[in-house]
This record gives C-alpha cells, sequence and structure tokens, in this order.
C-alpha cells in the first residue's frame, strides 16, 4: 500500500498545485512509483463538452502519469465555490467514502500518493461538518503544509499547523512557495524561521518563485528540477 501525504495550504492561491505535481515528478524521476491525486476540484473547466480539472491536468504533464484525468480528479464542479457550496448548486453530493476509494486504487498501484486538497483544512466538503481535515483523517494520511512566503504568512502557517494538531492529523513539514529572492522584505527573509520555532515543524524547503510555470496553460518550466533542489522530499517518505 503506497504512502499518502496530504497536501494543504495555509489559503487558495499559495501554489498547493505546483508542489504537488513538482513533489510526484521529483519521486517519479527518484525511481519511486508515485501520483498526485485532488480528490475534488471547483472551478473545473469546459474541454470538449467535458468538465475538468485543470489541477489534474497539469499533474499529468509534469509527471507523465499514464491516469485518466477522471481517475486523478474523481470530483469536480465547474462553480468556482467551496465544495460543499459548488456540489449543491450543481445538484451533486461530495461521497467521502467515494473519494477514499478512488484514493486507495491509486494507492494500490503506488508506492507514494500525494493528495491535494482544496484550500485549506477548514474548507467544507459535505455541508458544514466534513472538512477537508476530516478528509486527510478519513485516508489517515499526514499532512504538508504549502504556505506563501510574505507577511501574514507567520499567522496562516502556524494556525493551520495548530489546527491539524488539535484534529489529529500529524505534520510532516512546510514548503515556502513563490520566494522572489531579488524582491524580499525582511519579513520574506525572517518568516521562516520564525514558522519553524513557532510550530516546530521543519521547514523542508523554499521554491523560488517560476514565472515559465502555469498551472492554467499546463506549462511545467524547470519545476521538477527546481524542487528536487531545493526541498528536502526525502523526509516525506
Amino acid at each position: 500500500m503506497a504512502k499518502g501525504i496530504f497536501v494543504t495550504g495555509t489559503d487558495t492561491g499559495v501554489g498547493k498545485t505546483v508542489v504537488t505535481g513538482g513533489l510526484a515528478g521529483v519521486l517519479r524521476k527518484n525511481g519511486f512509483k508515485a501520483a498526485a491525486f485532488k480528490p475534488v476540484q471547483s472551478g473545473g473547466i469546459e474541454r470538449e463538452g467535458e468538465l475538468l480539472s485543470e489541477d489534474a491536468q497539469f499533474y499529468r504533464v509534469a509527471t507523465g502519469l499514464p491516469y485518466s484525468i477522471r481517475e486523478l480528479n474523481p470530483c469536480c464542479f465547474k462553480p468556482p465555490l467551496s465544495p460543499n457550496v459548488a456540489a449543491r448548486v450543481s445538484g451533486q453530493v461530495i461521497d467521502p467514502l467515494a473519494l477514499a476509494e478512488a484514493y486507495y486504487r491509486l494507492a494500490a498501484e503506488n508506492d507514494f500518493v500525494l493528495v491535494e486538497g482544496a484550500g485549506g483544512l477548514c474548507v467544507p466538503l459535505v455541508d458544514y461538518h466534513f472538512t477537508m481535515a476530516d478528509l486527510a483523517r478519513l485516508l489517515n494520511t499526514p499532512l504538508l503544509v504549502v504556505a506563501r512566503p510574505g507577511l501574514g504568512t507567520i499567522n496562516h502557517t502556524v494556525l493551520t499547523v495548530k489546527y491539524a494538531q488539535q484534529s489529529g492529523i500529524k505534520v510532516k513539514g512546510i514548503i515556502i512557495n513563490g520566494y522572489r529572492e531579488d524582491q524580499a522584505t525582511m519579513a520574506e527573509r525572517t518568516n521562516p524561521e520564525v514558522i519553524e520555532g513557532m510550530t516546530g515543524i521543519p521547514i523542508l524547503g523554499i521554491v523560488p518563485y517560476l514565472p515559465e510555470v502555469s498551472v492554467e496553460s499546463g506549462r511545467t518550466g524547470n519545476l521538477v528540477e527546481v524542487i528536487d533542489e531545493k526541498v528536502d522530499w526525502r523526509v516525506l517518505i
């Protein structure tokens, strides 16, 4: 059975998909069978009459995964809303057990499965009581937190880590994504050490801003090489 890692963010748009695809690519590059999995996508795009997950498509480009989009993303909604609301307005209900079954199918065929959540840990999937944190617990996967480098990230990251721990989820590490060294303020240069000191969770890497990488356009640039160099990914395995 594969080892799973649940990738969450301190907020939406922090680069979870980039980090997830990049890490899966690094693992495959280094000889591991690895897959990336997006249980629920809201804000799906329509192509040739089919609703698709851009995140899952990005995984395939970044890693060469042989799976279909639906295998990598079993639940996709068009409205860019929280999953519980997106499901409701789409006339559907998210079934956590079905998501778990899709995860275990991938897990049975791989050494590692990186599971990317939607938004942060408190994002609701079913009504107001089953969240991304609950899904991570259901899958029994430890957590990797992706955070912004800038002002405000200390509070967001510490809160995410503490909430996870209080929810009974083990946190394996934190990755700072989108760091611009040439524009870095004092806050951005010191935030990683403060976060590590306050949480006791290791910063596994600081990933630079990569303008050539775009989830929307399916451009991966040298993402895998950068993640391999900048992230201590072996801690995760």
